[in-house]
């Protein structure tokens, strides 16, 4: 197995180095990532993202991701807020009022969710990192 030669033209960023040192620390480290890990808050849970692989890949799996987490974080500030608990048992071809406003306000953080989703991977994506 043949070594390849060390390219002496390397741009000087600090990171190739050639003898290790502690410079690589003063441009930081970051996580190369296909899909987020994610916080409560919804923020990402990496230090530095950079989304590699397929873009479109990436956005889907954000989208999804974030929708899921929105649509509950709504179900759950709502929780009990809706609740007609003794109201009686027979049911109504009505619609619930407090279900569709419930549902509404699901598909609104859906919506800001995803757009969120495709910003974050249009920003930090890298291409397939070959």
């Amino acid at each position: 197995m043949a070594n390849t030669p060390r390219k002496d033209s390397a741009p000087d960023s600090g990171v190739l180095q050639a003898k290790p040192s502690a410079a690589a620390a003063e441009h930081g480290d970051h996580d190369r990532i296909v899909m987020a890990s994610r916080k409560a808050d919804g923020s990402m849970d990496q230090v530095a993202p950079e989304f590699i692989g397929d873009k479109d890949v990436a956005i889907a799996a954000a989208k999804e991701q974030l929708a899921v987490q929105a649509a509950s974080a709504v179900d759950v500030a709502a929780r009990g807020v809706s609740s007609k608990e003794g109201e009686g048992g027979a049911g109504s071809s009505e619609p619930d009022a407090d279900v569709q406003a419930l549902k509404d306000a699901q598909d609104a953080a859906v919506k800001t969710a995803e757009a969120k989703a495709e910003r974050e991977v249009n920003e930090r994506h890298q291409g397939l990192g070959g």
